[in-house]
Formats: structure tokens, C-alpha cells, sequence
């Protein structure tokens, strides 16, 4: 099974998240957009795993939130991977909670390595994908999109978890189903 660890925004910035999506999608053509119920915040792609490594990898989650509490999560601003004359991806990013992001990723890579999963070649970099660029979009135009949604961004919402997808990729787009939900440690210094 294809898998992946994720945070989810709240239904309240996936409203918001939407909203920019249509008006980003008047003026950029080409892009397929994320449906608003698949958006979340991966942390951790693990590609094809099998069955049997579930527990493991649930426990490593579990041991990686251990160490966190509850933080508050807001998207601001967007962009693209990897830059504007070559747009692939584009991208919400994070302000409040993208040094919680980056630990909790970091935690995840750490407890995963020593189970013997491949670890992450590029830096850990909080982001949201909006949309990928099917066709290429001229970079002036892009350029203009992206000043004009420079001031972009949501209300901040508490996150409390970490999820374990499965992602199934079909002709329509990908699907995804929550496996399993940890929740982080929220008695710790109390």
C-alpha cells in the first residue's frame, strides 16, 4: 500500500484554501487542483509499504507526537516548486506552527530511520500543495498570480495530530483514507 504521514487543515481553511484555489484557477490554466477534502500537510511520504509495517510505523508516529503538544497552524502566502520558469507545484505556505511542522518531521524521520525506512533526501520545507502544473504557465504570468495572492492567508486553526494515509491513485486523482490518527501528548508539563 502507497503511504504517507500528514497533518490535516481544519474544514474552515480548506474553505479557504478553496476560495484561493478559484480564484487562482481564472487565471492560471493547466493546473489540476487539490480537491478541498484531499488537502493536508505531508510530513512524511513513504511510498509502497506493506501491510505487516504498520505497527511500526504507527509506532514511530507515536513516539515522534509524544514529544509535542498541541500548536496553532495558519497558511500564508504562496509559491511554487521549483521556481517560476519551471512551476510544477503550487503551494500554500505555513506561518504559525512551521517550526512545530518542522520538528514533528524531524521527529518523524529520526524514529522511522532507525526502523529502517529510507530517509528524506531534500529539507523538511512546511507547505500545502494547491495544485500541480500540468502544461507550462508562462513565468510572467505566474509571476503577476503570485504577487497578486502575496498577502494570502487563513485563520489559524490548534492542530492535535498526526495521521498515517493510504493514498490509492486512480484515473480520476488520488484518494486518500485515514489509517490511523495520533494525538499528541497534551498532559506533558502539566
Amino acid at each position: 500500500m502507497r503511504l504517507f504521514i500528514a497533518v490535516v487543515p481544519s474544514e474552515k481553511q480548506k474553505e479557504e484554501l478553496h476560495r484561493l484555489q478559484l480564484r487562482l484557477e481564472s487565471s492560471l490554466d493547466g493546473v489540476k487542483w487539490v480537491r478541498p477534502a484531499a488537502q493536508h500537510l505531508t510530513l512524511k511520504f513513504l511510498g509502497r509499504q506493506d501491510e505487516n509495517l504498520l505497527a511500526a510505523i504507527t509506532g514511530s508516529m507515536q513516539n515522534a507526537a509524544r514529544a509535542l503538544e498541541p500548536f496553532a497552524l495558519q497558511f500564508e502566502g504562496i509559491g511554487v516548486f521549483p521556481s517560476p520558469r519551471r512551476a510544477r507545484v503550487l503551494w500554500a505556505g505555513v506561518t504559525a506552527g512551521a517550526a512545530e511542522l518542522k520538528a514533528l518531521a524531524a521527529a518523524l524521520e529520526k524514529e522511522l530511520a532507525a526502523k529502517g525506512f529510507a530517509a528524506e533526501k531534500r529539507p523538511f520545507r512546511a507547505h500545502l500543495t494547491l495544485g500541480r502544473v500540468r502544461r507550462p504557465v508562462p513565468e510572467k504570468v505566474l509571476q503577476a498570480v503570485l504577487s497578486s495572492e502575496s498577502s494570502f492567508f487563513t485563520g489559524i486553526t490548534r492542530v492535535q495530530s498526526v495521521s498515517l494515509y493510504r493514498s490509492r491513485l486512480t484515473p480520476g486523482g488520488a484518494h486518500y483514507t485515514a489509517l490511523k490518527e495520533i494525538f499528541f501528548d497534551q498532559d506533558r508539563g502539566k
